[in-house]
């Protein structure tokens, strides 16, 4: 039987990238995002190895719906990545409206609890799986301005080491954090003002240099990241950037 993607953020940037190399390795792909139009044009890809859902992750019910569908479509998920976010309100941590705060720990946390919620006991009973949550490095570097999206991104780090922790040894669940990459989220930090992400300046001058990845690159430095031991990776903080340039630096090795 053909192996199983599930993942949240499915419809664009780095969820679309990871679920698109999937498929090219012949994975299933049960995709879920709230953007219908983009959840069809992926499934036009593969519409024999591709089930989507719209839902929105802080919607326990919803979740387990569409999870429930490739399950019964596909057999147990061999992979689920949590690549569900939201960036939030951009401001000092004093002046973050409640409301949108609230917002994007339910997206960021709560949404990967449900994802896990409707996947990990199936992976248990199948006796192996992997859990991978795009966190940040913000998670654990301050950028000023980034209050709500570094503590999201803190306590779903905190959420996998205890899944890590706990699940047994059937699956195993790491933070993968993909570094500066060029997507919607980044188009939009660049257009905030000063006041409010003094670094903005800075992320521009990387913008205009390409200093972004691709998501196809990150979906890419997953890859690598699945393939290491599971002592390595287990509840651990993996990321993009590190692995990379260890290719990188291997492939030089073995040129000269």
């Amino acid at each position: 039987m053909q192996p199983l993607l599930i993942l949240s953020g499915a419809s664009r940037g780095i969820g679309r990238a990871i679920a698109e190399r999937a498929l090219d390795r012949g994975f299933a792909v049960g995709a879920l995002a709230r953007t219908e139009a983009d959840l069809v044009s992926l499934a036009a890809l593969a519409p024999e190895r591709v089930e989507v859902t719209v839902a929105d992750v802080r919607d326990q019910a919803a979740v387990a719906a569409g999870v429930q569908a490739a399950i019964a479509r596909f057999g147990s998920p061999t992979l689920v990545v949590a690549a569900a976010g939201s960036l939030g309100p951009i401001d000092r941590p004093w002046l973050l409206p409640a409301a949108e705060l609230d917002d994007v720990l339910a997206v960021t946390v709560t949404g990967a609890a449900n994802l896990a919620s409707a996947t990990v006991p199936a992976m248990r009973d199948a006796g192996r799986g992997t859990f991978v949550a795009v966190s940040a490095s913000s998670a654990t570097r301050v950028f000023p301005g980034w209050a709500a999206y570094g503590a999201a991104k803190a306590g779903l780090d905190a959420y996998v080491r205890y899944l890590a922790e706990e699940a047994g040894e059937e699956l195993t669940a790491f933070s993968f954090v993909p570094g500066l990459t060029d997507t919607a989220m980044q188009e939009g930090l660049r257009a905030v003002d000063p006041e409010r992400f003094p670094q903005v300046e800075q992320f521009r001058r990387w913008h205009e240099r390409g200093v972004g990845k691709a998501p196809v690159v990150v979906a890419e430095a997953l890859e690598l990241a699945l393939a290491l031991p599971r002592a390595e990776v287990q509840g651990q903080i993996v990321e993009a950037d590190a692995l990379l340039k260890a290719r990188a630096q291997a492939a030089r090795r073995a040129d000269a």
